[in-house]
Parts: structure tokens; C-alpha cells; sequence
């Protein structure tokens, strides 16, 4: 039997990261603006590849929680552990306008999910559907995206696909 996610709690067994093409893809597509977290920083795929210099980062392996984190951002990009998905989302949704969390849809569709992200007053702006990344990325049957929430919006959902399909 596969496992869904990594396994979980310490910070060096929920480690996945992201490659460096994956990372540029997402941020060229949602085109952030003002100040953009990174709350998984890991290698730096994501931070290091946005196009400002108005950008944080967390990294819990060294010592920056983001879960401790309280500076109000526009947006957060990253792969987050997806063990701490609910922590993360709901975190994120305290601090940010926009989050785009890289992790399988699925994650999204639960009824806990749902129930959180219309109490925050969130809605799913876009799912961005991307190839998964070769070994050591969890090889699984569930569609990987980058999905896109957003504060206020309660419109449709859009739903696109990577060129790299």
C-alpha cells in the first residue's frame, strides 16, 4: 500500500522538494504582487524564483515556524508539508489575501476544508493543474495542482492546466 503523504512530524520525513521548473511555472501563472510569503522555503525553489524583493520566507528545519508567523502578506506560495495541510491552510488563511498551496487536489475536498475556508471567508479562486515531478515526489493516482485560494471570492472555480501537461 502507498501512503498519501509523507510521514508525518518531524520536519526531515515531510520533505518533498520542489523542482525548480515546477516552482517557476506556478509563480509565472498566479503573477504575484506586494508581499509574498514562501512558508516552506526548503531549497528555495519558490523564494528564490520570485520576481521581488518583497519577499519572507519560513523554514521550520531552520527555526522559522510559520505556524508562529503573524506578519499580514498578499500572498503565500509553496509546497507545503502535506501533513500539516490543515494547519497550514487555516494559518495561512489568518495571514494572507491569497494562497496557492502545491498538493493534490484532494486535499481541498474535504468536508473539514470546505468548512474552514467558508468560515475565513475563502473560496476557490483556480485549480492549476501541473504534471507531478518525478522520484523521490509520492507517485499516486491523485491529480497534483496548484490551487489558488482566495479572501472574498465566491465565484466559480477556474480550472486550468499547465503547459507542461
Amino acid at each position: 500500500m502507498r501512503a498519501f503523504c509523507p510521514p508525518k512530524n518531524e520536519p526531515e520525513k515531510d520533505l518533498v522538494m520542489t523542482p525548480k521548473w515546477l516552482a517557476v511555472d506556478i509563480i509565472e501563472h498566479f503573477n504575484p504582487s506586494g508581499l509574498v510569503l514562501d512558508p516552506s522555503r526548503g531549497h528555495g525553489a519558490f523564494y528564490d524564483n520570485f520576481s521581488t524583493d518583497n519577499k519572507d520566507w519560513c523554514e521550520l528545519g531552520e527555526g522559522k515556524d510559520f505556524l508562529q508567523y503573524s506578519r499580514k502578506v498578499n500572498w503565500i506560495i509553496t509546497n507545503p508539508p502535506w501533513s500539516k495541510m490543515q494547519k497550514f491552510l487555516e494559518h495561512g488563511m489568518r495571514i494572507a489575501d491569497n494562497i496557492v498551496y502545491l498538493t493534490t487536489i484532494n486535499h481541498y475536498t474535504t468536508k473539514k476544508r470546505i468548512r474552514d475556508m467558508r468560515e475565513y471567508r475563502f473560496g476557490i479562486a483556480e485549480i492549476y493543474c501541473v504534471p507531478t515531478p518525478s522520484k523521490p515526489w509520492p507517485q499516486m493516482g491523485f491529480q497534483l495542482g496548484a490551487i489558488h485560494t482566495k479572501r472574498g471570492y465566491s465565484g466559480d472555480i477556474k480550472f486550468t492546466y499547465s503547459q507542461s501537461m
